[in-house]
C-alpha cells in the first residue's frame, strides 16, 4: 500500500475504533483533497469495525454550476463505495460576512443531518495547514493566548483526525488513490481573510522561520 494513504488510514482509524459497532457516522466532504483523502481513508477502514458511513456534500449555491459540482463529488463518492452520499443545499445570509455565514449554513446542515441519521460523529478534513492559519488568524483577530490552542481534534461529535497530517499528504493520497480533488476558485480569492493568510502571510513566516533556522 502506498505511503500516504495509509498513513492517512492509520490516522482515522483511532477515531474509528472509539465507536461501537454499528454506528453511524457523517463525513463532510467538500470536493477538496483534504476531505476526498479522509473519505478515502475512512471508507478503508470502517467496514472492518462495523462502521456506517453517511458522504455529505454541502451546495452553498454561492457559484454558478455548484450543483453540478456537488455532483461530481457524489460521484467520486460512490466510486469509493459509499452507499449513501447526500447532497445538502443551504443558504449562505451573507450578513456576517461569506466565509462566517457559509461556515455557519454548513455546520447547520451537518448538525441536523446528523441529528436525523443518528450520527454519533461527523468527520471534518482539516489539516495541520488549516490549523496553523486558523491560530493566525484568531490572534489576528484580537483572541489572544486562546486562539493558540486552535481547533480541537474532538469538538463535540466533530472530530478532526488530520490535524496533524498536511495538506501535502492528502494530495498525495488522493494521487495515490486516483481521486480527482475539485479546486474551489474560493480558496485562491484574497478577499478572504483565510486566504490571504494562507497565500501572503504563511509563505513569509516559512522563509524567515528558515532564514532563522539556519543563521
Amino acid at each position: 500500500m502506498s505511503s500516504a494513504l495509509l498513513e492517512l488510514r492509520n490516522a482515522v482509524r483511532p477515531f474509528l475504533e472509539n465507536l461501537t459497532a454499528g454506528d453511524c457516522a457523517l463525513v463532510a466532504v467538500s470536493g477538496g483533497a483534504d476531505s476526498l483523502a479522509l473519505a478515502q481513508a475512512l471508507i478503508k477502514e470502517a467496514p472492518e469495525l462495523a462502521i456506517t458511513l453517511i458522504a455529505v456534500t454541502i451546495d452553498h449555491q454561492l457559484q454558478s454550476g455548484s450543483d453540478v459540482q456537488a455532483k461530481k463529488v457524489q460521484t467520486q463518492l460512490k466510486a469509493m463505495g459509499y452507499q449513501e452520499v447526500i447532497i445538502e443545499k443551504v443558504s449562505v445570509s451573507e450578513k456576517s460576512g461569506l466565509e462566517a455565514d457559509a461556515r455557519t449554513a454548513r455546520y447547520a446542515a451537518l448538525d441536523a443531518i446528523a441529528h436525523a441519521y443518528g450520527a454519533t460523529q461527523i468527520f471534518l478534513g482539516h489539516t495541520r495547514d488549516d490549523q496553523a492559519e486558523t491560530v493566525l488568524l484568531g490572534l489576528a483577530r484580537g483572541s489572544g493566548t486562546r486562539s493558540l490552542s486552535g481547533m480541537a481534534t474532538i469538538n463535540g461529535k466533530y472530530v478532526r483526525p488530520f490535524l496533524q497530517s498536511t495538506r501535502t499528504q492528502t494530495l498525495a493520497a488522493c494521487q495515490e488513490a486516483e481521486l480527482q480533488p475539485w479546486s474551489d476558485p474560493h480558496n485562491v480569492n484574497t478577499q478572504f481573510s483565510r486566504v490571504r493568510v494562507r497565500k501572503k502571510v504563511m509563505p513569509v513566516m516559512e522563509e524567515e522561520l528558515s532564514l532563522i533556522h539556519i543563521s
